[in-house]
């Protein structure tokens, strides 16, 4: 069963009767509540061109998304959600976030999920055909579950959400799809920037570990950057990707590193004692006239030069 959405306007204390409409104005779901009494819930919900919107305060409570069920639909479904007030958990492909007031969040529904609502929490939906946004692919492949924090997108976004559901005689067929495409464009704008501190932090944790382990290997003068992603399990396209943010290349690095440390080393008194060829070979270069080369190119005097005026 997939969704066919009127528009809806519901307020019950009934869960049965929430359920129900849930079923009617979203997905087949399980739903849970941890109780019979007391329970407090309104929707509105309205299609608008391909996408459904929603929007739902409700007392504490549970949805599940089965394997059973979303593997019974014929279509997958992006639903976007954004926390307006109180708080939600969501789960999914073993990812999970907690919602607060400002954070949003999205998932797919051709995959099981699991979500939480707190006490008092009022949230808005918008449910996206997949094959309507396939640029969404790539960047929700590794991130359904989990909640974002809010951006200037992802406000604009909701706003166009709310007035559509506060307003929905005022939208023909055009302006209807104007608004479902660009509240899908803000989104997954929204999705890249949030996803960038991200994808930074990773390429910054895996240029720490490369440039480690090339320091613990500098006196090797087959290393090469093929071996540092070996040794990382990594692509040598990633290898380079993360030594591309230090505005150099695994082998700019390595042969920097190597001078750096014959450079500290001849002009270290306790080190007077170790010929400049010894020095060189210790520190991984294996050609004596290459090193004199790239030395004198680097720091403006031979390696002998760089010693004497340093050392006497």
């Amino acid at each position: 069963m997939e969704p066919t959405l009127a528009p809806a306007r519901l307020r019950t204390r009934s869960i049965a009767r929430f359920q129900e409409s849930v079923q009617d104005n979203f997905l087949p779901l399980e739903f849970a509540a941890p109780r019979n009494d007391g329970f407090l819930a309104t929707l509105t919900a309205r299609q608008l061109g391909a996408a459904h919107l929603a929007c739902v305060s409700a007392d504490s409570h549970r949805v599940r998304r089965t394997r059973a069920l979303a593997d019974r639909a014929e279509h997958g479904y992006f639903k976007l959600f954004w926390q307006i007030s109180g708080d939600c958990r969501i789960a999914q492909a073993g990812r999970s976030g907690t919602l607060e007031p400002g954070n949003w969040t999205f998932y797919d529904t051709s995959q099981p999920y699991d979500i939480e609502v707190g006490d008092d929490s009022r949230f808005a939906v918008m449910l996206m055909p997949q094959e309507l946004c396939p640029s969404w692919a790539a960047p929700a492949a590794d991130r359904t579950g989990l909640a974002f924090r809010s951006s200037g997108a992802s406000r604009v976004a909701l706003a166009s959400v709310m007035t559509a559901l506060r307003d929905p005689g005022s939208y023909d067929a055009l302006a209807a799809d104007t608004v479902v495409a660009s509240v899908s464009t803000l989104m997954l704008t929204a999705l890249k920037t949030a996803a960038e501190p991200e994808q930074r932090s990773a390429l910054q944790s895996r240029l720490d570990q490369a440039q480690h382990f090339i320091i613990s290997r500098i006196d090797n003068p087959e290393l090469t950057p093929d071996d540092v992603a070996t040794a990382l399990q990594i692509s040598r396209r990633t290898l380079y990707a993360c030594f591309a943010q230090s505005g150099q290349s695994p082998f700019a690095f390595i042969q920097q590193t190597r001078l750096d440390r014959c450079r500290l080393t001849l002009i270290d008194p306790a080190a007077r004692p170790r010929t400049i060829t010894r020095i060189a070979f210790d520190n991984g270069f294996s050609d004596m006239a290459h090193f004199s080369r790239i030395f004198k190119a680097t720091y403006g005097a031979s390696p002998r030069e760089y010693r004497k005026q340093f050392t006497g």
